[in-house]
Order: C-alpha cells, then structure tokens, then sequence
C-alpha cells in the first residue's frame, strides 16, 4: 500500500502544481489522491471544484481539509458504508486530522493559512505572484500522507 501511496500522492500534488487546464485546486487534489488510493474514478474529483481557497475563495475551511473530508464520503459511498449520524468512527479521525493539521500549520482556515481570502481574481493572483501556492503544496502533502490511515481505516 505504500507505493500505491505513493504513486497517488506524487499524481495529486503534479496536478496541484500543473499551471494549465490541468491543474487541481487543493481540494480536488486531496479527492484525487483519495480516488486513486481507493481505485475510484478521478471523475469524483469534479466535486471538489469550488472547495479551492477556503470554499470559492472565501478563506474558509483550508481546501485540503475540505477535500480529506470529501474522501472520507468518496470512500464510504464505494465501501457501501452507512452509519447514524456522528456515529462513524471517521468523525473522530477527522476531528485529529483537523486538530494535527492545526498543531502543523497553525490554522485551519485557508486565510488565516495564507493571510487572506483568495476571492477576487486580483488577490488570487497576488496569492500566485507572493508564492502562497507553494505552502499550501505543504497542506495538501501533509494531508494526504494522514489521510491515508483513516480512508484504509475502514477496510
């Protein structure tokens, strides 16, 4: 499983790092770690689009969080796995993903992460041209790598 791990990591953080039509926000590419690491389609990816930058670029939720969660679902949905509310284990592996992920970075807010919301074409681009970009390839790395113990957690 370990150069499956790999292998999907080094996918998802090219596709963070593809400056084209390619290129992955930091949500979609912790779905496409996940979707790789689970054998489903990158089609699922597609649903982590407007996760990037905090939720549309609003600063909220980091997108690699947001995107570990998405996978948490991805991967219930394609185990068949079904629980009360709050009643799966993945709730509490998420809550210490979130909470290592803070004691890592410091924050868990795409603005407070990078110093500001991302929610105009003019501050995205000063998001780019100041190289925030490159601490969050840190958050989705960083995710990816804990990710995996709670999505094979339930296998």
């Amino acid at each position: 499983m370990m150069e499956t791990h790999a292998i999907a990591r080094a996918a998802a953080l090219a596709g963070f790092a593809d400056g084209g039509p390619d290129h992955l926000n930091c949500a979609q590419a912790v779905v496409s770690y996940a979707a790789a690491l689970l054998g489903a389609s990158q089609d699922s990816v597609v649903l982590a689009r407007y996760m990037g930058g905090g939720m549309a670029g609003m600063g909220q939720v980091c997108g690699a969080l947001s995107g570990a969660v998405l996978s948490v679902g991805l991967r219930d949905r394609l185990l068949g796995l079904s629980w009360a509310d709050r009643s799966s284990p993945a709730v509490e592996q998420l809550q210490l993903l979130f909470q290592g992920f803070d004691a890592e970075f410091g924050a868990t807010t795409c603005a407070e992460l990078v110093g500001y919301r991302t929610d105009t074409t003019r501050a995205y681009e000063r998001f780019k041209s100041e190289g925030k970009d490159q601490s969050c390839r840190a958050y989705v790395a960083w995710t990816c790598d804990h990710l995996r113990d709670v999505l094979e957690s339930a296998r």
